[in-house]
């Protein structure tokens, strides 16, 4: 299958990036923006996610149900989210209804109203989001888990914010916040699917024509992740744990290397954790490790869910695992299963459309231009066992070992060996 990437930049600095896909009939649009809770000023926390569900909420031609009754009407999909770094904006339509797409993208994203009533509505919405967030244990044990690590530092914060900070929001901070984030030189359109990228850059050259607006400079150093052991105390069937370790950021070179060793410790149902911890010894439903990057710095954790009794067993099982991979070393039979696994994954994961788009939007962000499938391809293959052994000693260290624990637990069920933290 072959890969038609093109790039190029309008007038006023917004970078268009797409990929053709002839053999398709859709085609999935992306308004990327370089901008989400780690670039806000402290007293602005959750601010960017709730800009995100306002530009929905009306412009000045059209009603919040005019803008969702235009994309139904054509059976088309629309949808946004907010992360730490950025936020899109996304629709999915048949190729015949790109123009409509870019007119409604184009629209929402310079013509917002923040009506004061939409406003108090979304907030209200917003608030509920918190509550869930917070009534979904193994969504929430993240955020405390990044409060912990990213102590002081604005990635350590929630996405969605806090309550006392959502409801303070009036229509000049959410304006502001707006104004000075939403820049030309921050936007990425990414386009895949059947269009052409000729007919990308005309119609968003014509629907950001004359969108002119100057950077807001916000220095930020990097942030450093703090170790410890943090246990917090909630009434509930199951403790979920995290367990962290520094990582490396999106666009370092060792992070092939990460990717498959993260395979190997919990990545994947043949991995060491998934067999030790819940086939062998039936200690929990749910247990993994994944790489979470950013622009100048990562982690690589694991995350596990079991009742308080099980607590200490699975503690020590995820230890001895990650101790005896330092001491005896990833096999080349795991790294080959691994680089199968990982080069397996990428390729369903790029099926669709919109998963394209995505692609072409980090990419631009991460490295400022695009990786093939066959150079990502060829960048798994070529990492070598040495390599992944360097990631395992460098990463794994229980000195820099972040522990973060919710549920009914408390010191005592810790293991001897962590309780002095």
């Amino acid at each position: 299958m072959t890969e038609e990437y093109r790039k190029s930049a309008l007038p006023d600095g917004i970078r268009v990036v797409t990929e053709r896909m002839p053999h398709v009939r859709s085609v999935a649009v992306g308004v990327w923006v370089e901008t989400g809770s780690r670039l806000e000023p402290e007293d602005r926390g959750g601010v960017s996610h709730l800009i995100e569900h306002l530009v929905f909420k009306g412009t000045a031609t059209r009603s919040a149900e005019d803008i969702a009754r235009t994309m139904d009407s054509v059976g088309g999909q629309m949808d946004a989210f907010t992360t730490k770094e950025h936020t899109c904006f996304y629709v999915q339509v048949l190729d015949e209804h790109l123009p409509l797409a870019v007119d409604l993208l184009t629209d929402i994203l310079l013509h917002p109203l923040f009506n004061e009533e939409e406003l108090e509505r979304e907030k209200s919405v917003v608030l509920q989001e918190i509550k869930m967030v917070e009534d979904t244990p193994d969504d929430y044990i993240h955020d405390l888990f990044a409060a912990q690590v990213w102590e002081n530092h604005p990635l350590g914060r929630p996405i969605l914010g806090t309550r006392d900070a959502v409801v303070s929001y009036g229509r000049e901070v959410v304006a502001s916040q707006f104004g000075d984030e939403y820049i030309p030189p921050k936007i990425i359109i990414a386009v895949a699917g059947n269009a052409t990228h000729d007919q990308a850059v005309a119609l968003f050259g014509a629907g950001f024509n004359g969108f002119r607006r100057d950077p807001v400079d916000r220095p930020q150093g990097p942030p450093v992740m703090k170790p410890g052991v943090n246990i917090i105390h909630k009434t509930l069937e199951q403790v979920q744990l995290v367990m962290g370790f520094p990582g490396v950021s999106h666009s370092a070179p060792e992070r092939y290397p990460l990717f498959l060793l993260n395979d190997i410790i919990g990545g994947s149902m043949s991995s060491r954790l998934f067999q030790e911890v819940r086939e062998r010894q039936g200690l929990v439903y749910s247990i993994g490790s994944g790489v979470q990057a950013f622009r100048d710095t990562g982690t690589l954790y694991v995350y596990a869910a079991t009742d308080a009794a099980n607590f200490s067993k699975v503690l020590k099982s995820t230890l001895k695992e990650l101790r005896d991979l330092k001491k005896s070393g990833v096999t080349a039979e795991e790294l080959k299963r691994a680089k199968d696994h990982l080069k397996g994954s990428l390729m369903l994961s790029l099926e669709s459309t919109s998963s394209r788009m995505n692609r072409l939007a980090k990419h631009e962000m991460h490295f400022g231009s695009f990786l093939t499938m066959d150079a990502m391809l060829a960048a798994i293959d070529n990492v070598k066992l040495e390599q992944v052994q360097a990631m395992v000693a460098e990463v794994l260290d229980e000195e820099r070992l972040a522990l973060t624990t919710y549920g009914p637990l408390d010191r005592r069920n810790l293991p001897r060996e962590l309780l002095g933290r």
